[in-house]
């Protein structure tokens, strides 16, 4: 949009003669089709394809970069207590251990 309103602020006599079809052609095509030079050459061996369509779901499965991550964390009180709480943890020999050593330590809260 920038180069358009640029392209039209400068007089048609002067600059542009000199800057005429081909210049103009190959910005025009780059800006608007950014991977225009992708659709013959592959950047990977063996991925050189004759369509732009084939060339990028070859590239689909390398990277993602607009799929959310880290959602694994769901958060329940129940199963929390359930797992780590003090009754949990005062049931198991293991459990009690820890809790002496909180006690030891002076921990205010021993466990959820």
């Amino acid at each position: 949009m920038f180069l358009v309103k640029r392209l039209n602020a400068v007089p048609t006599g002067t600059i542009m003669t000199s800057l005429t079809s081909g210049m103009n052609r190959s910005i025009s095509s780059s800006i608007f089709r950014p991977f225009a030079g992708l659709n013959s050459v592959g950047l990977f061996p063996g991925t050189a394809t004759n369509t732009f369509g084939s060339a990028i779901t070859g590239l689909l499965g390398l990277q993602r970069r607009w799929k959310s991550r880290g959602n694994t964390y769901q958060p329940s009180t129940l199963k929390r207590k359930r797992k780590f709480g003090f009754l949990a943890r005062a049931r198991s020999r293991s459990g009690s251990k820890i809790l002496e050593r909180r006690k030891a330590k002076g921990r205010w809260y021993l466990s959820h």
